[in-house]
């Protein structure tokens, strides 16, 4: 037994605990917790304050309807109030609020807005909010515009906590009919588990969209805290208070996310998990009982759970390689063909559900995402404040497909690595036995551009001249003939061998398998002057081994070459705009540099 298949079995025994061992356990559990000899008695004349705090950002859509909501619902006006935060709102949310408040005030509900005309972000919000709120009231109740809550909920809510020892309660998260069927599994599951930890009054983690808290529990949250919900509901139950489950108590989420919008906050929500983790640790205290046990096993092995899959992925691909040992094939065949299916999906739109595919696709697609978040946390890519998911779409969608692009990109790299060592060490020796100097040439390049910086980097690649080529003739282009080239680096360059260290540069993030032709600084100047807008074909774009522009036009020898290039690079990053027209452009590019490679038609 290898390294690699210990590690293997070590790893899914993990991850088989996390997603199955532990419900099980916990529904064994909990069955017998829910049937205690003595039932909690409620004391049905406790009516505490309870103040509903709300954040607002650019919610026109829903804020009329979700005031109104509130006022609905059935408890006694005197004893609850409504707060609302609008953080720098740029459409008509403010404005629509207000004319629901002078209704809600005829009913006798007490409403109050706190307007700020500068966007500071949601913890911005939730700190003032229970700043003024904590004090006052007994209970705060946080919810999200786009979620209604049940008639009933602020009774259920004060049911709850006439228990003294609950300090956290929640309801029934439930999707939109309309929302896709991979995420109603999921918040299946989840509230499935929920409903477990609630018999042991130890819910892990409960949805934003409506949760409560006892006043005296709440503290202010770090700046950059991600997942607000969480970590106030966690510091809760650090202090010894119970976290539990109404399942009388109905919330109703209105607002469906695109497949491409729920990518985007599963990348944030990985983020968050690996956050929590670092600043909840204190949970682990094995005092605090079964919040220490499923605190754990929920959210510590969630937040690790990425690092775990791909630990797997990598330990299975690297044993089939390798080893080529029967288990690791037929593995490694399944991993392949459930992508295959995702991807063919995706880049031909088929609508046609294929249940347990599309479920275990969506589970592995967001783990992944989600390993992409923990990578952008350390990097400080969340210090920004919040936005509405759908505020900027086009943007979103460049992102999610960046998020792809780059998993691909490592993975294909680390593939393409293993199939073509061999070509490389040729390669090497070749070099070094028909010409003098390094086996490796490097040369700085510019790469991804944006508002705020240009990237410089070094670009890998097997040297394919003579030492000091540019000695007496300075920074020019290579030509078709060009004398500085070796027999070898002749032969290199017209199969593209010459690129293939760049697969290094892939996995350092500073290049990518597909995308426009890194450029030299030296040559920069002249380029821009002679063709507009040269520099912005690297904006938000990395540069590639390979691309549309490079295996419809070959190797740059002339500005006017390069003049022919720029409507390529500038079609290639018009795709991304589009997730189905760039898989599509991206895979059509993957089959013309294989044409260029095997039949030799690179120069």
């Amino acid at each position: 037994m290898t390294i690699f298949t210990t590690l293997f079995i070590i790893l899914m025994c993990i991850a088989a605990y996390h997603h199955v061992g532990y419900p099980l356990l916990l529904k064994c559990v909990a069955s017998k917790k829910h049937k205690p000899s003595k039932q909690t008695v409620f004391d049905d004349n406790y009516t505490p304050n309870i103040a509903v705090l709300m954040c607002a950002y650019n919610e026109q859509q829903h804020i009329a309807e979700k005031l109104y909501n509130l006022a609905s619902l059935v408890y006694d006006t005197h004893h609850y109030s409504i707060h609302v935060y609008f953080d720098g709102c740029t459409d008509k949310s403010y404005q629509q609020a207000l004319q629901a408040q002078q209704v809600l005030h005829k009913q006798g509900v007490h409403c109050y807005f706190h307007h700020r005309d500068e966007n500071q972000g949601k913890v911005q919000g939730l700190n003032t909010l229970m700043g003024m709120a904590k004090y006052h009231n007994d209970i705060l109740l946080f919810t999200d515009v786009s979620a209604l809550l049940s008639i009933d909920a602020l009774n259920k809510v004060a049911k709850q906590f006439s228990d003294p020892q609950v300090a956290i309660s929640t309801g029934v998260y439930t999707l939109d009919e309309n929302a896709p069927d991979a995420q109603k599994a999921y918040w299946q599951y989840q509230n499935q588990v929920k409903k477990s930890e609630s018999n042991l009054g130890a819910v892990i983690g409960v949805p934003g969209a409506m949760f409560a808290m006892r006043a005296e529990y709440a503290c202010e949250l770090e700046k950059n805290t991600i997942n607000d919900d969480f970590v106030l509901s966690m510091k809760a139950l650090s202090k010894g208070g119970k976290a539990v489950v109404d399942e009388d108590v109905v919330i109703y989420e209105r607002e469906c996310d695109e497949q491409s919008e729920d990518y985007k906050r599963r990348v944030r929500l990985g983020a968050g998990n690996w956050q929590q983790i670092k600043a909840l640790f204190l949970l682990l205290n094995p005092r605090l009982g079964w919040t220490c046990m499923n605190f754990f096993s929920h959210k510590v092995l969630r937040g690790l759970m990425p690092i775990i899959l791909a630990c797997i992925y990598g330990c299975v691909m690297i044993e089939a390689l390798v080893s080529q040992s029967m288990w690791s094939l037929l593995i490694a065949t399944g991993i392949l063909s459930l992508h295959a299916v995702q991807a063919v999906k995706t880049i031909f739109a088929f609508k046609k559900r294929i249940p347990i595919v599309d479920k275990v696709n969506y589970t592995l697609n967001s783990y992944f995402l989600a390993l992409w978040g923990i990578i952008r946390y350390e990097q400080g890519y969340f210090d920004t404040p919040w936005q509405r998911v759908k505020s900027a779409s086009k943007a979103q969608t460049k992102s999610v497909i960046r998020v792809i692009k780059r998993s691909l990109d490592i993975a294909g790299a680390l593939f393409a690595l293993s199939l073509v060592w061999p070509v490389c060490l040729i390669a090497a020796l070749a070099i070094k036995l028909t010409s003098k100097g390094p086996i490796i040439f490097k040369q700085l390049r510019v790469g991804e551009s944006s508002d705020d910086f240009v990237e410089l980097f070094y670009v890998y690649k097997f040297r394919s001249m003579v030492v000091d080529a540019e000695s007496r003739s300075g920074a020019v282009w290579a030509s078709k003939d060009d004398p500085r080239i070796t027999a070898v680096g002749r032969f290199m360059r017209k199969t593209r061998i010459d690129e293939l260290p760049q697969l290094i540069n892939v996995l350092k993030g500073e290049m990518s398998l597909i995308g426009p032709r890194p450029e030299r600084p030296v040559f920069y100047g002249k380029l821009e002057k002679d063709i507009p807008y040269f520099c912005q074909r690297t904006y938000g774009v990395k540069p590639g081994i390979s691309g549309l522009a490079q295996v419809m036009n070959g190797y740059d020898e002339t500005i006017d070459d390069a003049r022919s290039k720029i409507g390529w690079d500038y079609a290639y990053s018009l795709s991304m705009s589009s997730p189905r027209a760039w898989a599509k452009l991206e895979f059509s590019i993957v089959v013309k540099t294989l044409q260029v490679v095997f039949t030799g038609k690179g120069q």
